[in-house]
């Protein structure tokens, strides 16, 4: 019962200090003021970069990617953006693999292997190596 009253004992006097240093005086306001709009910074070129060199004019030329693996994939890709019946698989090599949009496939690169990427409407969209 003694550790009871003397944490009210305690709350009491607390609240009574409290009181006594409440000196009338209405609290300050601070004044918010709307952000004044700022100039964007401005960042320096950093000089220990390398400079890009000329922009050149590559005209109408498609871009294309580099080929890369050793799947024969070069020997395929007149097969891009034709439709998926068209490729031949009696023409494809022993290691190679269909992948559509939604399909489940291993992270490992095989540099052998062909992947033909076929797109929602049923059109091969890429042939790669991996």
């Amino acid at each position: 019962m003694k550790p009871v009253l003397a944490l009210f004992t305690g709350l009491a006097a607390g609240f009574l200090l409290a009181g006594c240093a409440f000196d009338g005086a209405p609290a300050p306001q601070t004044v918010i003021s709307e952000p004044q709009p700022q100039a964007p910074a401005v960042s320096e070129p950093v000089s220990d970069m390398p400079s890009m060199g000329a922009v050149q004019d590559i005209g109408t030329a498609p871009f294309q990617r580099p080929i890369t693996g050793s799947c024969g994939m070069e020997n395929f890709q007149h097969h891009v953006g034709q439709p998926r019946i068209e490729v031949d698989s009696r023409s494809l090599p022993a290691n190679y693999r269909v992948v559509g949009r939604y399909s489940r496939v291993t992270m490992e690169y095989l540099p052998e292997r062909l992947t033909i990427r076929i797109a929602d409407d049923d059109t091969v969209e890429s042939i790669t190596c991996g």
